[in-house]
């Protein structure tokens, strides 16, 4: 792969250094997610600072999607009881026609649907989220830099999906459902 100046600026502008673990993971998904990003531009577009490329709203939105991507594979790669992670927007309205207007979110709101709750996945939510805010608050966007905390994720058991209770109705939505990031496979 061919590093334009734009993406050499992105991983300039990721701190390195002795960090814990869970720190690089988290800057592993952001250098993933905005990699991908970058990945979906036309050449001359990748000239384009990263500031201002993440005041585009599409552009903006596929970045969130790769941060949500790599969460739940991070996820489902750490607890087996991780059964599908999806993605959703909560001021989604599928009726709306100024989507444009809305100001631009950066929390990842999450639906994973998990065998049990535990307290060492809801650990690992933790770790990622500050490792994935502080990761964020590097980047030189103004948007970013005032979140401490990105992640909104909502554990939800099987037996509430199958009673469709909580935020496990959310998956069976039909005006504005959410999107499957991931599952295991059976």
């Amino acid at each position: 792969m061919t590093f334009t100046m734009s993406q050499i600026e992105i991983a300039g502008t990721l701190s390195t250094g002795p960090v814990i673990h869970l720190d690089n993971i988290a800057k592993r998904i952001c250098h993933d997610a905005l990699e991908q990003t970058y990945d979906k531009l036309a050449p001359v577009e990748q000239e384009l600072s990263l500031e201002r490329l993440l005041q585009r709203r599409a552009l903006f939105q596929s970045f969130k999607y790769g941060l949500a991507k790599g969460v739940a594979e991070t996820l489902a790669a750490n607890d087996k009881r991780v059964r599908a992670v999806y993605v959703f927007e909560p001021s989604a309205n599928p009726d709306a026609e100024a989507e444009e207007h809305l100001p631009l979110e950066a929390a990842i709101h999450l639906v994973v649907v998990v065998e049990t709750t535990s307290a060492a996945l809801e650990a690992l939510i933790a770790s990622l989220d500050r490792g994935l805010a502080q990761c964020l608050q590097e980047l030189p966007s103004p948007l970013l830099a005032g979140y401490h905390s990105i992640l909104d994720v909502n554990l939800v058991t099987e037996e509430a999906v199958r009673h469709k209770t909580g935020y496990a109705n959310l998956l069976s939505s039909i005006f504005a459902p959410p999107l499957k990031l991931w599952e295991r496979q059976v």
